[in-house]
């Protein structure tokens, strides 16, 4: 059985994912509006001046996660539907962002007493965020199924 992880975070076209990964949250954040668009946007560009190559990092540490939280959405969708798995997964958004939460909680459960207080400040609207985010992200891996892995170039591909 091939897995969510297999197709995303297959050599040949990891660096790709990785890529569009970066993109998809650097387009996110930079499309927020209001107060919290500026909170989001002012806080990204202060990490990525901290700590430059960050997403970078952080989006090969945890995409392979995040691939296995909704490898059993993607299983599901295989079982009973075909088609367009973009579709299947914003249909279900409230469990594809259970699933991406539960991957950043064990994460931070790791991380040093700085960057857990961080994220306890931001997890309150870290479900609106994320749920905001499925869209593009389902978009994103919807390209790689389609395409078998060769997926045309999306957000952040150079």
């Amino acid at each position: 059985m091939t897995t969510l992880a297999d197709i995303l975070w297959a050599p040949a076209q990891r660096d790709a994912v990785v890529r569009d990964a970066i993109g998809l949250i650097e387009s996110h954040v930079g499309g927020r509006g209001g107060l919290r668009g500026m909170s989001l946007k002012t806080g990204l560009a202060m990490i990525k001046a901290a700590k430059p190559g960050i997403l970078d990092r952080a989006v090969r540490k945890l995409l392979p996660e995040f691939a296995l939280a909704l490898d059993p959405l993607y299983q599901d969708f295989r079982s009973e539907t075909g088609g367009d798995f973009a579709a299947y997964l914003q249909e279900h958004n409230g469990r594809a962002t259970a699933a991406l939460l539960a991957v950043a909680d064990r994460w931070i459960g790791r991380a040093s007493p700085v960057a857990q207080g961080a994220y306890a400040r931001l997890r309150g609207s870290a479900e609106g965020e994320v749920k905001a985010a499925i869209p593009g992200l389902a978009r994103l891996i919807g390209r790689y199924l389609e395409s078998g892995g060769d997926a045309s170039p999306g957000p952040g591909r150079r």
